[in-house]
């Protein structure tokens, strides 16, 4: 396939057919990913039709989904999801324990991915998933991670996105950023959905960098007032994956 009459790469093009799809629209017709990517329909349909070929997309009745092939691709080699299956032991300590949300999250451009999520029936309803992104500065496990980025990488997203959580609290100002790498860790209420706490630590290499964020969301009211214990099983999970991935026995 030649590169399109706007100059776009094959890739380019690839990507943006892919991106069109989320959790919740996961399928998705040929005229539609046409019409959001901007791509001509007659090429639409081809690199559909030749994507599910390739066992990128998987064609059914009402349009396309995504395809296996990226799944088995992504779990064989990506290293996020080799950090996420070492990880994951520890994620289900936690989880068992706290009845709660379990998520580990790594820095992707200026946002936080969640690489792994575990929940419980009593947990409560909050948004993203597994592979969903959030800015940095709304979530705690976003805060732990621009928290110990770069002074330079931290100053560049402070001018980016100065912005503030309801009441007028600066979630992302340094002095802000140097309470959570003193004390540890990051808990805050309400800055997405009300009533619902989100509380984080760092996980660390073994050279100290610190690589992910493991964090905990509760509706539980106890949180905000005494984090400490909440703190405390994360920090021992967080030591867990330092371990494992670090090829420490």
């Amino acid at each position: 396939m030649a590169n399109s009459s706007t100059g776009d790469s094959v890739l380019t093009r690839l990507d943006r057919v892919l991106s069109t799809f989320s959790a919740a629209e996961s399928l998705l017709s040929a005229a539609e990913i046409s019409r959001r990517t901007g791509l001509p329909p007659a090429t639409a349909h081809r690199l559909c039709r030749d994507m599910a070929e390739l066992g990128w997309l998987e064609s059914l009745p009402g349009g396309y989904i995504i395809g296996t092939r990226l799944w088995e691709m992504t779990n064989r080699s990506a290293p996020t999801m080799r950090l996420a299956v070492r990880a994951r032991p520890h994620l289900s300590d936690v989880q068992a324990v706290m009845g709660q949300h379990v998520q580990l999250g790594v820095i992707e451009g200026h946002e936080v991915l969640f690489v792994d999520r575990l929940s419980a029936r009593e947990a409560p309803r909050i948004h993203g998933g597994v592979a969903g992104r959030l800015p940095l500065h709304v979530s705690a496990t976003g805060i732990v991670l621009l928290a110990h980025a770069s002074a330079e990488f931290r100053m560049f997203y402070r001018s980016h996105h100065d912005e503030k959580v309801p009441g007028g609290t600066p979630t992302i100002a340094e002095d802000r950023l140097e309470q959570v790498r003193q004390q540890g860790y990051c808990a805050q209420t309400g800055v997405i959905e009300p009533e619902v706490t989100g509380i984080a630590v760092p996980v660390r290499q073994r050279g100290r960098a610190v690589v992910a964020a493991l964090g905990v969301v509760t509706d539980d009211d106890d949180v905000a007032r005494r984090p400490a214990p909440w703190v405390q099983m994360l920090q021992i999970a967080a030591r867990g994956i330092q371990r494992e991935i670090s090829g420490q026995n």
